[in-house]
């Protein structure tokens, strides 16, 4: 009988102090909750999409399309937004609807999607992107990745008269920065 008398008193000691530790856990969560709502919003410029630096100059921007046309973007175009996609990316396949949206309510707007080189994976990409804006596809050491300096997929760039305005992981909505400089 001593022995049943003394398992319940453990048992009901560790129960006492298991809801002690359940309420310290409870309170330190409340006060981490306080201090993420009292953190400023993320914005664009919190993530960077490139290491290129806003305002530096890129000059003149020249690749051939997945369908063989020459394509050439320099300091005489008005706005380029250059979308760096990889097919092997979550991110990517989530924001490419957006960038197709964004290219055809804004279809005089120049868009330019790089896509990553990833063992053949890169087709279906290409094929959903092809009908809606020029295509290159390059590897991660390519000219425009490196003329960008890519750090990561996705990334958009943008671009007004040869250099660079605005930088972005997002997706082309109303408001984001890269691609909203790029609606015409």
């Amino acid at each position: 009988m001593f022995f049943v008398v003394v398992a319940v008193a453990l048992v009901g000691a560790l129960g006492l102090l298991n809801l002690l530790l359940s309420i310290g856990v409870v309170r330190r969560l409340r006060q981490h909750t306080e201090l993420l709502e009292k953190r400023p919003p993320s914005t664009d410029e919190d993530i960077p999409a490139s290491a290129v630096s806003v305002g530096t100059p890129v000059g003149e921007v020249r690749a051939t399309s997945t369908r063989g046309a020459e394509l050439s973007f320099g300091a005489d175009t008005d706005r380029l937004v250059v979308a760096f996609l990889s097919p092997d990316c979550s991110p990517c396949r989530k924001r490419l609807p957006l960038l197709l949206d964004h290219a055809a309510q804004h279809p005089d707007a120049h868009v330019l999607a790089v896509v990553i080189e990833e063992n053949g994976l890169e087709a279906e990409m290409v094929a959903r992107l092809e009908p809606a804006v020029p295509v290159v596809v390059q590897p991660w050491e390519g000219e425009l990745p490196r003329l960008f300096d890519v750090q990561g997929t996705p990334s958009f760039v943008t671009l007004e008269n040869g250099a660079v305005t605005a930088t972005s992981v997002f997706a082309p909505s109303t408001g984001d920065a890269a691609l909203s400089t790029a609606a015409g």
